[in-house]
């Protein structure tokens, strides 16, 4: 009897874990019904999840004309934060999705974020580190030290991969684009090496997929 109850308990843990009680109604909830900032952090929750949620976030790639009708669909960072979550769990129906969805869809937007997915998914896997992406933004400035004010070392475009040394730096002494303290990582180029600090914009999230 105590087998049969160990038995059953860990199966629903087990259960718990792998996100078998995710709803696609709770995932639309926090990825395309809410805010801007709200959808955009709601990026590293939906990651997090793991291939659990994958099926999820596929039938919301292609859902694009359901979410347009949300009250919040104007503010929403759907579907950027979709596929930045896809782009960041490790699975080869993530990478799949990804592709299928770049040859799919005709807004440019959408196609070339899936495709910076596609690279910076595959950076980290290559690396074998969560530490590896791309830059997802149209342009960047290297800096010398964590301040807006510092010498740019290097212009960076799209694309351009890098390793994240240390994440999330705050300059209490500036003032971000959204208040509060300015916010920094700082990163080694890829595969050029080469040292930095970028500033974060779009509600402190990062700058890389």
């Amino acid at each position: 009897m105590k087998f049969l109850v160990g038995f059953l308990l860990t199966l629903l843990i087990a259960f718990s874990v792998l996100g078998f009680d995710l709803s696609q109604k709770e995932v639309e909830g926090r990825m395309a019904n809410g805010g801007y900032l709200d959808t955009l952090h709601a990026s590293y929750w939906a990651a997090g999840q793991g291939e659990a949620i994958v099926p999820i976030l596929e039938a919301m790639l292609y859902q694009e004309q359901k979410y347009q009708k949300e009250p919040f669909s104007a503010t929403s960072a759907y579907p950027f934060n979709v596929i930045w979550a896809l782009a960041h769990i490790d699975s080869n129906r993530s990478l799949q999705i990804l592709m299928k969805f770049a040859g799919w869809t005709t807004k440019n937007f959408n196609k070339d974020v899936a495709r910076l997915a596609i690279k910076g998914f595959q950076l980290r896997r290559t690396k074998h580190s969560k530490a590896y992406g791309v830059l997802v933004r149209a342009e960047a400035k290297l800096l010398e030290r964590p301040s807006e004010k510092a010498p740019v070392l290097k212009l960076l475009t799209s694309g351009q991969g890098v390793r994240v040394l240390k994440s999330y730096l705050e300059n209490q002494k500036e003032e971000g684009p959204r208040s509060g303290p300015a916010v920094f990582d700082y990163i080694e180029l890829i595969p050029e090496g080469g040292r930095g600090y970028i500033q974060r914009f779009g509600g402190d999230f990062t700058s890389f997929i």
